[in-house]
């Protein structure tokens, strides 16, 4: 699944105090191409947390599949909210692969188990998802933690592992980048000219700052409760 940001969302419907997607532009699924896409969704069958719709694109004419979640917001009513809007990208996944393959600090046993885990998900074998995300999981506390803690719970091992990495490092590190007498910081003065590579290389910092303090911490606890609740 790909969310839909607020900027690609072209026009929307009201129900009640819920603004709700109808018109949105995105990259097809399908072709490739960023094509537009009118919602059509029964809102008397929501499911669970959302409700799903269907978009055909305006350059290819084929169907893609959205979820719309609706019932995150039952508790906030009074107060306007937009609900959010994703889209079903099988490739969404198999990007987030290569990018994994492309990190040379990435284990090789953790790719490997992660790759098992995305083509079991993808074949929709469930229990097999469920084994390999296990394997994934036991994976990436493994190269942390080590061979020592093998015998302890994956509980007591996620316990452990804010002992043994220091998530504070990569923010502590753009200290010496901006630093006042720095061509970075004379850069983003205006002081220094900015040409179109390194304007890139700006928006990659920006967007792995964003995910990273806030995208990624949010996605992480939203799906933790949302296991819960399927579960409990």
């Amino acid at each position: 699944m790909r969310k839909i940001l607020p900027g690609s969302i072209l026009s929307y419907n009201q129900y009640g105090y819920l603004k709700v997607a109808k018109t949105i532009k995105s990259k097809c699924p399908k072709c490739g191409k960023s094509g537009e896409f009118t919602l059509k969704a029964n809102f008397y069958q929501v499911r669970k947390t959302g409700v799903f719709a269907e978009g055909h694109c305006s350059e290819c004419k084929k169907p893609s599949v959205f979820v719309i979640m609706i019932n995150d917001y039952s508790d906030q009513k009074n107060q306007e909210q937009e609900a959010e809007v994703y889209i079903y990208d099988p490739s969404a996944s198999r990007n987030r692969l290569d990018q994994i393959e492309q990190n040379k600090n990435m284990p090789r046993d953790l790719i490997r188990s992660y790759r098992s885990a995305l083509n079991v998900s993808q074949s929709k074998d469930n229990s097999a998802t469920a084994v390999m995300s296990k394997r994934v999981l036991e994976s990436v506390l493994k190269n942390y933690l080590g061979e020592t803690i093998k015998d302890k719970s994956l509980s007591q091992q996620f316990d452990q592992l804010p002992k043994h990495i220091d998530l504070t490092t990569p923010i502590q590190s753009l200290s010496h980048l901006v630093h006042p007498d720095s061509p970075f910081y004379e850069m983003l003065e205006l002081e220094r000219e900015i040409d179109d590579e390194t304007a890139v290389l700006l928006m990659k910092l920006l967007e792995g700052l964003i995910e990273y303090l806030f995208v990624l911490p949010e996605v992480i606890r939203s799906v933790q409760d949302e296991i819960e609740k399927k579960l409990n």
